[in-house]
């Protein structure tokens, strides 16, 4: 009875010892686990504070671009006649995205050059009426003059045949009178007083025909002379002929600079894109009425992205333009982009805000500000990103950081 007393109290003792042992070896693996576990909470604390103290880790990351274009037709308005992208199409410089219907700037095009060609067509009839008419009017002006200095010279030398016939008249008649006074006496015979007689009546006849010589050459300078008045008036045609031709010309630069500007109208009915890249939207459909500056399309470059930031105040410290970044778009989670800090903005966000803090009435929140920085992407497929996808950016701080 006590033996088997004993041997139970013998495996009693035996298993208490175990249990104890076993106690001890369990309380030594788990503070060695917890012993681990802070080694490695620690460490990752000191790797994430080191981290943090040596880039400004932010998601406040949006992706801009400044090449987004809103083009449409500039200076036409009317009816769209054909589209030929749409949204997400690739598109390259001069590249035709749409048409007008172009048929009132056609026709305004096949007027003006129809006009032009009748301005032209009548400058070059006048042109060459002026030419015969000024060539006819130096001639018949020239004629006139010479003719005019012709009359007059005969006009003179026939007054001085009759001044000089009217002497002879005068002498004769002297003779006849004393032939008809001598005659009663017989002093001269009938025959020498009729001879005297006839001389005299045939110097009146002589001078009657040189007067009426004179007369008909005091015509003629008449005619001359309204001659040359003519050929003044066809000199004042001339003027007014060549001032005509001069307006026709005015009218001529007129109607070519409406030509240009008309024909300027018709190709701005196709509308063309001005750079390489996609399309971001369209607008408008085939159909549809659109005034000049109505946008039609708006085009992006994907080689004309850049990253906006928006900094908290507090980690500016050490980031300055040139700083690595290390880049994340939550789109494409494994994709690997890297940049370089480009500028950074000299107001925060918050300035341009549509509704900015008025602090002059006394009550102010202290709010963190956010600093707007630009990062250009040196590293990575940019074709992939898409304006206004998010992310997430490290920037490597400087140690030295120069004055700005």
């Amino acid at each position: 009875m006590n033996q088997q007393r004993s041997r139970i109290i013998n495996t009693q003792n035996t298993k208490d010892t175990k249990m104890s042992k076993n106690t001890s070896r369990g309380r030594i693996i788990a503070a060695a686990i917890l012993i681990i576990c802070a080694v490695v909470i620690l460490s990752l604390a000191i790797r994430f504070v080191h981290h943090r103290m040596a880039y400004a880790v932010t998601d406040a990351v949006f992706v801009r671009t400044d090449s987004l274009v809103s083009v449409g037709f500039n200076i036409v308005s009317g009816r769209v006649k054909s589209i030929n992208k749409t949204a997400g199409d690739q598109v390259r410089k001069g590249e035709v995205l749409a048409r007008l219907d172009d048929t009132p700037y056609r026709l305004t095009v096949e007027r003006l050059k129809a006009r032009l060609a009748a301005v032209k067509n009548e400058r070059r009839t006048k042109k060459l009426f002026l030419r015969r008419l000024r060539e006819e009017t130096d001639l018949n002006q020239k004629i006139a003059a010479s003719r005019l200095t012709e009359l007059k010279k005969r006009e003179k030398a026939m007054t001085a045949q009759i001044a000089a016939a009217g002497v002879k008249i005068e002498q004769l008649r002297r003779d006849n009178s004393r032939y008809e006074k001598l005659l009663p006496r017989q002093a001269v015979s009938h025959s020498q007083a009729e001879d005297a007689a006839t001389r005299l009546r045939a110097g009146e006849l002589d001078r009657d025909a040189l007067r009426q010589q004179k007369a008909a050459i005091g015509a003629s300078v008449l005619t001359s002379q309204y001659q040359l008045e003519l050929a003044a008036v066809e000199k004042q045609r001339l003027r007014e002929t060549a001032k005509e031709i001069k307006g026709l010309g005015d009218k001529i630069e007129e109607t070519g600079a409406a030509l240009k500007n008309a024909r300027h109208n018709l190709a701005q009915c196709v509308l063309r894109s001005p750079l390489n890249g996609r399309v971001a939207k369209r607008f408008v459909s085939p159909g549809a009425l659109v005034s000049p500056q109505k946008v039609v399309f708006s085009l992006i470059n994907p080689r004309d992205i850049y990253l906006t930031v928006l900094l908290e105040e507090q980690k500016l410290a050490g980031v300055v333009p040139g700083s690595a970044v290390n880049i994340t778009i939550d789109a494409y989670p494994d994709a690997k982009y890297e940049g370089v800090v480009e500028t950074i903005m000299p107001a925060s966000a918050a300035t341009f805000a549509l509704a900015p803090r008025d602090i002059s009435a006394g009550e102010f929140t202290k709010v963190a500000q956010r600093i707007p920085v630009r990062i250009r992407i040196t590293r990575g497929d940019i074709t992939r990103l898409r304006v206004g996808m998010g992310g997430e950016v490290e920037i490597k701080r400087q140690k030295k950081v120069s004055a700005p």
